[in-house]
């Protein structure tokens, strides 16, 4: 099991190079047979170097889940952080190289080409957030 955890995070650690916000910046979709999810990463205009995310689901009755994110420099790396109406935000640290426990859990931004891949790893398997292709802001 050791093993396989170091496998994963030296291949995340090959897969996540470069800043996080160079790899989620702009807009993403995921088309589904029922339904489309999409999520975009803009810059927060009230904070410097924070970027704002929000993911949709879409089904044939219009939206059927909303929830908000931010990326945000913490210290020298950056936290993925869930915000919740009517709770505090929660935040994960995002993985980059091969250093890092995955104690609490860490998540793994992987972009490639088109592509984009959120997931979180820590104790217990691994939890996909979003898997789409990029798409235009309009």
């Amino acid at each position: 099991m050791r093993v396989l955890i170091a496998a994963c995070l030296m291949l995340a650690g090959c897969a996540t190079q470069g800043p996080p916000p160079e790899r989620l910046a702009g807009c993403w979709i995921a088309r589904g047979e029922n339904a489309t999810r999409t999520m975009r990463w803009l810059p927060d205009p009230e904070r410097p170097g924070v970027l704002r995310g929000a993911l949709l689901r879409y089904s044939g009755e219009g939206v059927a889940e909303s929830v908000n994110y931010t990326l945000e420099p913490r210290g020298e790396g950056w936290v993925y952080c869930t915000q919740a109406e009517d709770a505090a935000s929660n935040c994960l640290e995002v993985a980059q190289g091969g250093r890092g426990s995955l104690e609490g859990g860490r998540v793994f931004i992987d972009s490639h080409r088109d592509g984009l891949r959120i997931s979180v790893l820590g104790a217990g398997p691994e939890r996909v957030l979003f898997r789409g292709q990029r798409d235009g802001c309009d």
